[in-house]
C-alpha cells in the first residue's frame, strides 16, 4: 500500500496513532526521514536524541507512558502528524504493564481530535509486545500495526 494513503486515511480517524515496526537497521528512520523530506506537513522526532539533548526531562528510568503522554502532547510543532522514532529505548527498559499502559494510549488514548489535533506515528523495532497487540482497524478495516514492508510506495 502507499503509505500517503494510508496516512490520509488515518487522518480522518478518531483514533488516529499508528505503529510501524520492523527490525533492527530495517530501514525505519530512512523511511520515516524521506516521509518527512516529501510531506510539509510531517515532523520527524527523533525520542531517543531528544531525551540525551533535553537536560529538562527525567532520567529514563524515571519516564512511564503517562510521562511520554504528557510530552507528546505538549509538543510544541505545527505539522499535523509526528512520526515518533526510536521509542525502543523507553519500551525496552519498562516492565509488561507499562508496555501495556503505553499500548493502549496509542490505541485506544491519543483520540483526535477531542485529546489532540495530531496523529502519530511510532516506528519501533520488531517487539514481541508489539506484534501481539490487538489494536482496533481504522474504517476501511486497515490495521494499526504495520511492517514497513507493508509500504510499497510513498
Amino acid at each position: 500500500m502507499n503509505f500517503n494513503t494510508y496516512l490520509s486515511h488515518q487522518m480522518a480517524e478518531d483514533r488516529r496513532a499508528f505503529i510501524v515496526h520492523f527490525p533492527a537497521i530495517g530501514g525505519k528512520t530512512q523511511f520515516a526521514r524521506r516521509v518527512c523530506q516529501l510531506r510539509a506537513d510531517t515532523y520527524y522526532l527523533d525520542l531517543q536524541a531528544n531525551f540525551l539533548e533535553n537536560h529538562q526531562l527525567p532520567p529514563i528510568a524515571d519516564c512511564d507512558p503517562t510521562l511520554l503522554k504528557k510530552l507528546l502532547l505538549g509538543l510544541k510543532v505545527p505539522a499535523p502528524v509526528v512520526l515518533v522514532d526510536n521509542p525502543d529505548f523507553l519500551f525496552n527498559t519498562w516492565d509488561t504493564g507499562q508496555k501495556s499502559e503505553f499500548l493502549n494510549m496509542v490505541n485506544r488514548a491519543l483520540r483526535s481530535p477531542s485529546i489532540t489535533p495530531k496523529t502519530f506515528v511510532f516506528f519501533f523495532q520488531d517487539d514481541s509486545a508489539i506484534l501481539s497487540a490487538r489494536f482496533e482497524p481504522n474504517i476501511h478495516g486497515e490495521a494499526r500495526i504495520l511492517p514497513l514492508d507493508f509500504f510499497d510506495a510513498l
